[in-house]
């Protein structure tokens, strides 16, 4: 019985001459049994028609039949071959160039890898995969699935991950640039030979012999041709890595990041062509009628019918129905066959095909170079592929921030906002599905951390040293979700040092919004050193964060009544200090360590600075100035709207290892009243020594102090009493 064939995508009408005549000039299937498959009417009818010409133009017995319906073509057929494009030139491709273009991405052909390819594969996964599952439901128990649909590497990921059923990729572009490469080294095709390995499209000719001796030679002879004006790209980086690789110039300039984001020269140099893929659809397009013409047989004209291509298609439908045993070169999951590449990728190497079926070849480890610039590419393919098949918005992010050309063309936030902007065009074309949302801007995903509530304790106005006194504790209760909660939070803790009105309050926090419970509290005891307070709710989406109530570190004076700084950062001693009143002045002393001292033109608090806190002991009001130096040997004491503090009096002087400052200030504008108060330093610095980054540390270790200066260091200027004589 003659095995059926399916072709689904038939509507690429061209290639399915191409591909579908080469099957049908093999006598042995010559009666095979073709159902072609598109989902436009239209297009399927071209094929349908000239299919049938193909047919009896050859003198073969063949059954062509033609359906819209996917699994009613797919039921029983031993063989699939898939060439379809989802979405189209317009809108989908064009969205795919037009988008990144107006971030400043230019691509040529974008169905590979990048913006372009990453998306094309999210509109075609879930595709390919309806494909796979049908095979596995309806298709003949031996059938094999033949994918020539680009992005290659992804789809077949896909489909292995996702389906697991028999099935190779397939593309000419091995084949292709052998004969390429023996026209160039002017050598006989048939006196050739080569081994081939890496990922579709970026694979490599490990060897390139003529007559069993190594032709490289030949090739390097051609790269130094001072006349050549071809293939510029692939011999650059023949050049650098010493193999070549398999795919065109155009393709491999947008898979690595040397080309094209370096600007026009380089673009010259080497001949790219930006929008190329756009100029080749436009211009099939613009010979469609023609084309359809002549494919219908309109005007008597006749069907020709090409001899028998290099295509792998034919060769493995014959060798396996035959058992004439063929090497041809697939793409296969990987599981060991190229060692330093992960086992789940989907690699190229040469395929050995009889009865049995296809049998690839063991390739060992590619030469660490390769392996390398292979990854570049795997890891894009392997997180996109991760985005299809888990609906993950975020990882449609990660591949294309790792994308070797996006990523050196492109910030951050732009390759976010591209992102966003290709999601809702695509979804808006009805190509692709829905994604499960992100934190926004950011590639976290929501669910978990996006919906989670956060709720802190943390008390207000407290003095431990004070016995009597009155406090508040504070639920402040966080919640970024969509939806608003409501819960019970219970307090708990083991001492009578302190005693809480409620321990048990009921919370309504609305969506979107922080709220804020007080809960009344009084101290009843001094003397603790630290009393905990443990905060859990009735919720399973709240993350409680409980508290701990100490006494306040204090400043300690020395005599003369100036109390001593100091500010570690990561375990570095970076700037010191002291507090000194003289009547109705304050004198502020400060040194420190920064040795990259920076003036921000956009805001201080990216600028080398020391910034002070005051506020007195209820800490009602904060007073926030800041010492801003211009990198220059001069600097301001501020206010934080950077008005000048016109009252101060700043004495400065900087050294390459560090800057300091006496500055004297009017005790009035401090907002410290009389008796202790509270303050708290913070340093902003580049560079600390000659061997460590800079960062951002205070004396309280870097809390937000200014929101509740009771966790900041307690000063009491008063003169240390003098001890009594013996």
């Amino acid at each position: 019985m003659a095995c059926k064939i399916t072709l689904i995508g038939a509507g690429s009408v061209v290639f399915a001459k191409t591909l579908i005549g080469d099957i049908l000039q093999f006598p042995e299937l010559s009666d095979a049994d073709i159902c072609l498959m598109d989902i436009d009417p239209d297009r399927l009818k071209v094929a349908d028609v000239m299919m049938k010409r193909v047919a009896a133009t050859l003198g073969v017995k063949a059954r062509i039949t033609s359906t819209q319906n996917q699994k009613e073509a797919i039921r029983g057929a031993k063989y699939v071959i898939c060439t379809i494009q989802v979405g189209g030139y317009r809108p989908s491709t064009m969205r795919d160039f037009d988008i990144p273009k107006k971030y400043g991405l230019e691509q040529t052909i974008a169905d590979t890898l990048g913006v372009g390819g990453v998306f094309r594969a999210l509109r075609t996964i879930p595709v390919i995969n309806s494909i796979a599952r049908d095979i596995a439901d309806v298709g003949h128990p031996d059938c094999l699935f033949l994918n020539y649909t680009n992005p290659m590497v992804m789809n077949c990921m896909a489909v292995e991950q996702a389906v697991g059923i028999p099935h190779v990729g397939l593309c000419h572009s091995v084949f292709g640039t052998a004969r390429m490469l023996a026209n160039h080294a002017h050598l006989p095709f048939e006196d050739v030979s080569y081994l081939v390995a890496g990922i579709n499209h970026m694979a490599f000719f490990l060897k390139f012999q003529y007559k069993g001796q190594d032709a490289y030679p030949l090739l390097y002879k051609v790269l130094e041709d001072p006349s050549r004006n071809f293939e510029l790209v692939r011999y650059e980086m023949m050049r650098r890595t010493g193999y070549f690789v398999t795919e065109s110039s155009e393709h491999q300039s947008e898979y690595v990041p040397y080309f094209i984001h370096h600007g026009q020269e380089v673009i010259d140099k080497f001949k790219i062509p930006l929008d190329e893929y756009p100029r080749r659809c436009e211009g099939i397009m613009s010979t469609w009628k023609e084309t359809e013409a002549k494919l219908l047989g309109e005007g008597d004209e006749k069907m020709t019918v090409n001899a028998q291509s290099h295509e792998y298609g034919s060769y493995i439908i014959h060798s396996r129905e035959t058992n004439q045993q063929r090497t041809v070169y697939g793409n296969v999951p990987n599981k060991g066959l190229i060692e330093n590449l992960p086992d789940d990728c989907n690699v190229e190497v040469p395929c050995l095909v009889d009865a049995v079926g296809l049998q690839p070849v063991h390739i060992g480890r590619l030469p660490e170079q390769l392996a390398a610039i292979c990854m570049t590419n795997v890891n894009v393919q392997q997180l996109a592929v991760k985005a299809a098949l888990t609906g993950k918005r975020e990882h449609i992010y990660h591949s294309i921030m790792f994308d070797p050309h996006a990523s050196s063309t492109l910030t951050l936030d732009q390759i976010w906002a591209m992102c966003d902007e290709l999601i809702e065009a695509h979804q808006s074309d009805g190509f692709l599905g829905e994604f499960s949302p992100v934190i926004k801007n950011t590639g976290r995903g929501y669910a978990g951390v996006g919906d989670q509530l956060i709720a802190r304790a943390k008390p207000r106005g407290l003095r431990l040293d004070q016995p009597n006194s009155v406090f508040e504790l504070e639920l402040e209760i966080d919640n970024p979700s969509n939806a608003g909660a409501a819960f019970t939070a219970n307090l708990a803790y083991e001492t009578t040092a302190i005693e809480l009105d409620s321990t048990s309050v009921s919370v309504n926090a609305p969506a979107g919004q922080t709220t804020k419970v007080s809960i009344p509290a009084r101290v009843l005891e001094s003397g603790a050193k630290e009393i905990s307070i443990e905060l859990t709710t009735d919720a399973s989406n709240v993350l409680a964060i409980s508290t701990k109530l100490r006494p306040y570190p204090v400043l300690s004076t020395n005599a003369e009544g100036a109390a001593s700084f100091e500010i570690d950062l990561s375990g570095f001693q970076c700037a010191t200090g002291s507090l000194r009143q003289d009547g109705e002045q304050f004198i502020i002393q400060v040194r420190v360590e920064d040795s990259d001292v920076q003036k921000s033109k956009r805001k201080f608090s990216l600028s080398s600075c020391a910034e002070f806190y005051f506020s007195d002991s209820k800490a009602d009001d904060v007073a926030h100035f800041i010492l801003l130096p211009d990198g220059e040997g001069n600097a301001q004491f501020v206010n934080d709207g950077q008005d000048v503090i016109a009252e101060a009096n700043v004495e400065y002087s900087q050294s390459k290892m560090y800057y300091e400052a006496i500055i004297t200030v009017p005790t009035s504008l401090l907002k410290i009243g009389q008796g202790p108060f509270f303050f708290d330093c913070s340093v902003n610095l580049m560079a600390l020594g000659d061997a460590h980054s800079g960062g951002r540390s205070s004396i309280s270790g870097g809390k937000k102090v200014w929101e509740d200066m009771t966790q900041a260091h307690l000063v009491d200027l008063s003169p240390a009493p003098v001890p009594a004589s013996v």
